[in-house]
């Protein structure tokens, strides 16, 4: 059995939740050895900084921060440095970096988890607890089959709460304290990985960060690979750029969006969770 359990936390409501749940488990001699790591894109929404920031005080938890760096040395990779839970902030300082050594992600290149999250959290958690010393627990819900896939070194939320979606999210209602943003501005706010039209309505909630994000990919060095054949600004579903994404919803309101999302998942269900985009993992990325 592994000596440590280190748990993920990704600044979600799900993953908060866990982190009540394995404190409980703490408190009742059920579970030991427990660190709690948080892994910064430097693009989250403001309010997930805030929400990190109140979780770690209300549950009282040592929580460790880390940002990747990146390095273009051949059989390296991402390495990490650990920061202050103070200096965790939408400065989309790891971005700049992942977007001068590997390019832009796209969605047909998603390597934006693996660089900034899955491979610094591996080699933190290598070279702090032992190479297969620690077992990684994820924010997956009972909710979630598809990505509930029994893997050596994981474990999973559904494992020890059958709460879902909704149940989080009414629990949360109960909580001094929640998330202050819609679902759709979840995880990093303009994600490849969403919908154009979830991309198009979190540009209509947050102008600022938007145009901020434009001026980022317009301004920063950015690393030309000979195999990509794309313009590194077409990142989003039916190559679009975050320009072209927005304006394709530019005669459309938010309540209209809204509509024709309904039906369909209106938050981020395209995980950005620790191995969250990882096949060989979990299905569903």
């Amino acid at each position: 059995m592994n000596e440590y359990n280190v748990v993920s936390f990704s600044g979600g409501r799900t993953s908060a939740y866990m982190i009540y749940r394995i404190q409980t488990m703490v408190s009742q001699g059920l579970i030991n050895n427990v660190k709690y790591v948080f892994m910064d894109t430097g693009a989250e929404h403001p309010k997930t900084y805030e929400f990190i920031r109140q979780v770690v005080s209300h549950f009282e938890i040592d929580l460790v921060c880390i940002r990747a760096v990146m390095t273009t040395e051949v059989g390296i990779g991402p390495k990490y440095r650990e920061v202050s839970i103070d200096d965790i902030c939408d400065d989309y300082g790891p971005w700049k970096e992942m977007m001068k050594c590997y390019s832009t992600p796209f969605i047909h290149g998603a390597m934006c988890t693996d660089r900034m999250k899955t491979a610094p959290y591996k080699k933190y958690c290598d070279e702090t607890f032992g190479r297969n010393n620690y077992t990684s627990w994820l924010g997956i819900r009972i909710d979630e089959p598809r990505r509930l896939k029994p893997k050596k070194g994981y474990r999973f939320l559904a494992e020890i709460s059958p709460m879902d979606k909704q149940d989080i999210l009414g629990f949360w209602k109960t909580q001094p304290f929640d998330l202050e943003i819609d679902e759709w501005l979840g995880n990093c706010v303009f994600c490849i990985k969403k919908g154009v039209n979830k991309i198009a309505l979190a540009a209509i909630d947050e102008p600022e960060l938007a145009a901020e994000f434009w001026d980022m990919l317009n301004t920063q060095p950015i690393r030309i690979i000979d195999t990509r054949v794309t313009d590194p600004l077409i990142m989003y579903r039916g190559n679009n750029t975050f320009k072209s994404a927005q304006d394709s919803f530019a005669d459309v309101s938010k309540d209209e969006i809204l509509l024709r999302m309904r039906g369909n998942n209106g938050g981020c269900a395209e995980s950005c969770e620790v191995f969250g985009c990882q096949g060989d993992l979990f299905e569903e990325g």
